[in-house]
């Protein structure tokens, strides 16, 4: 192990407990620079409570394996912000997902989202629903349900591609405002013609901080931040190390 990853280590171990103290006292939040993207997001949710219409939140077809698994836990962050406040409306969320193991978990959220509010009676299971296991049959499906029901709003979020257009074009013809949250660079050219109110790459992974405030979520991206930054000071100190070991 070179001087470099020494380093490295030895600074996470500090820096991760450095936040576990932060954590756990009750003092000031960190602030965090905000997207607008998602802070539109909460206002759309709002009104499309408010007008008795549905939210549409399309999760991907990626799945809580491989390469696409983070992407997708952010993508049921976004979910979980929203679903709050439209359990109060007792207007559930239209949820379409493209792989089954986002289902239970899907539907797990929006069910703790009735608890918490004292309407659980109200809580409707089918609200998610499992379209297709293939991208382009996913995207095919659930841009149908945008384009076929009493959608007042549209979210994409998630693991996504270019098929996405296809949803994206069903709320388009619509006229409703869309939401994307996305890290596909093909994804993101397909959407960008149709919204501006768009997270890109690193910043899906900020949708619970941003959306929420939660002080787990805020702490988890300034340590995210945090980490970064000593990553890339540890590469320079080990370049720097090997030029002169090697000089």
């Amino acid at each position: 192990m070179n001087v470099g990853a020494i380093l490295l280590l030895i600074l996470s171990l500090v820096i991760w407990l450095a936040l576990v103290i932060l954590h756990a006292r009750k003092g000031p939040r960190p602030e965090i620079r905000p997207i607008p993207a998602f802070q539109r997001l909460s206002v759309e949710a709002g009104y499309a409570a408010e007008s008795g219409g549905a939210l549409h939140i399309a999760l991907g077809d990626g799945g809580l394996y491989g390469s696409d698994s983070v992407l997708s836990l952010a993508a049921l962050q976004v979910l979980s912000a929203l679903a709050d406040k439209a359990a109060a409306y007792k207007s559930p969320p239209t949820v379409t997902v493209g792989d089954p193991t986002l289902l239970p978990l899907a539907q797990d959220i929006i069910r703790r989202a009735y608890e918490r509010n004292g309407l659980l009676d109200f809580y409707d299971p089918d609200a998610v629903r499992f379209v297709a296991p293939s991208s382009l049959g996913y995207a095919a499906g659930a841009g149908h349900t945008v384009a076929s029901e009493r959608i007042t709003a549209n979210v994409i979020a998630g693991a996504v591609g270019a098929e996405a257009s296809l949803i994206a074009d069903a709320g388009q013809r619509r006229a409703i405002p869309q939401t994307v949250a996305v890290a596909d660079g093909r994804a993101l050219g397909a959407l960008y013609p149709v919204t501006d109110s768009i997270a890109f790459g690193e910043e899906v992974y900020a949708a619970g901080a941003q959306m929420t405030g939660a002080r787990r979520y805020l702490f988890g991206l300034l340590a995210q931040d945090i980490l970064r930054a000593v990553l890339v000071l540890s590469i320079i100190v080990s370049a720097v190390l090997a030029f002169l070991t090697g000089w």
